[in-house]
């Protein structure tokens, strides 16, 4: 009796196991890459407890600041003040964070870190806010990689065409245009401006012919939006991936259609009402976020008629029925389309 027991327990926890490797799992896979921005929180926590217990962390704790020397030694700061007394001629790599709410970061500090720094290749600074992005006073041929996430910058110097050798940009920012200067940048190679307030497409950005990653998201919660793209994509050949998400776009410019390396695309949080026909005709394309925008069913279903790529095609957020949603997969046999409730 108490082998049948065994095996009957046996066969029912493992029976849903089999049963969903039998099935077809089309589990969404990871979403597109972006810029991704440490969150803040506050310097309480344990707010939503049972007993309503709040544990106030150090300030250390909640502060990161990481450097490697050009020798490859790894230091390790705990506060702030401390990196009037660090020898930035040694540094290689800097990274200065903070997890507390408003917190701010002495300007005279960053104006120390570029012009003592001259071995530096990658700095990032996140939510500290910044009054201002400081001057870069002589030409830097060391600086690769900068990130500057969530400092509440709305401006960046025009000296920022001295740092010659940077290939990548990251800002997390409500930046509300971009310096002429930045033309000048011919390195850059990797280009990402979060939560902007643009209201126009920069077109300083088609002097960076060697971009092969852009990716321009506007303020969600914003009414500042881009509007429409210049129809100036040729002048960026080398770029495989391309976002432009929380804008207002309708429509992309004929231009794309020469943008022969372009493998991935995101164009989510739009007013596209159909599948732009640039995008179908691109043979290369196999990664395709394109949740929330206003897609009307007939014109949609007409303009996908036209897609020439294989891939990954994300359409969440549409207000499609799931009958819709399973039409569209007929139509797109060789597309794995990701939708709202596919797993119901």
């Amino acid at each position: 009796m108490k082998k049948h027991l065994f095996f009957l327990t046996f066969f029912l926890i493992t029976a849903p196991f089999y049963a969903q490797k039998k099935g077809k799992s089309k589990n969404p896979p990871p979403p597109p890459k972006e810029q991704i921005i440490p969150p803040s929180i506050s310097e309480e926590s344990g707010a939503s407890g049972d007993n309503n217990m709040s544990v106030v962390m150090p300030a250390s704790d909640l502060t990161r600041i990481n450097a490697t020397k050009t020798n490859g030694q790894k230091i390790r700061i705990n506060q702030i003040n401390e990196l009037e007394n660090l020898d930035f001629s040694q540094v290689k790599e800097l990274s200065i964070s903070t997890m507390m709410s408003d917190q701010s970061l002495d300007n005279r500090i960053l104006q120390k870190i570029l012009n003592e720094a001259n071995q530096l290749e990658a700095l990032e600074v996140a939510n500290f806010k910044i009054e201002k992005f400081p001057e870069i006073k002589a030409q830097n041929h060391h600086l690769k990689k900068i990130a500057l996430d969530k400092n509440d910058l709305r401006t960046i110097p025009e000296s920022i065409s001295n740092l010659t050798a940077l290939e990548n940009f990251s800002s997390g920012n409500p930046l509300r245009e971009l310096p002429a200067s930045f033309s000048q940048l011919k390195n850059i190679k990797e280009l990402s401006l979060n939560y902007t307030e643009f209201s126009e497409f920069p077109k300083v950005i088609f002097s960076l012919n060697k971009l092969s990653f852009l990716y321009i998201s506007g303020n969600y919660k914003g009414n500042i939006k881009i509007k429409e793209l210049p129809d100036m994509f040729h002048e960026l050949p080398e770029l495989k991936e391309l976002g432009v998400t929380n804008a207002s776009l309708s429509k992309l410019p004929k231009s794309f259609l020469g943008l022969k390396k372009l493998k991935k695309v995101n164009f989510s949080n739009n007013q596209f009402t159909e599948f732009p026909e640039v995008l179908a005709a691109n043979p290369k394309l196999e990664f395709v976020p394109f949740t929330n925008n206003p897609l009307e069913w007939s014109v949609f279903l007409a303009s996908i008629k036209k897609i020439k790529w294989r891939g990954l095609f994300f359409l969440n957020e549409t207000g499609f029925t799931k009958k819709q949603y399973e039409e569209i997969q007929k139509i797109l046999a060789k597309i794995d389309v990701y939708y709202d409730g596919m797993n119901d």
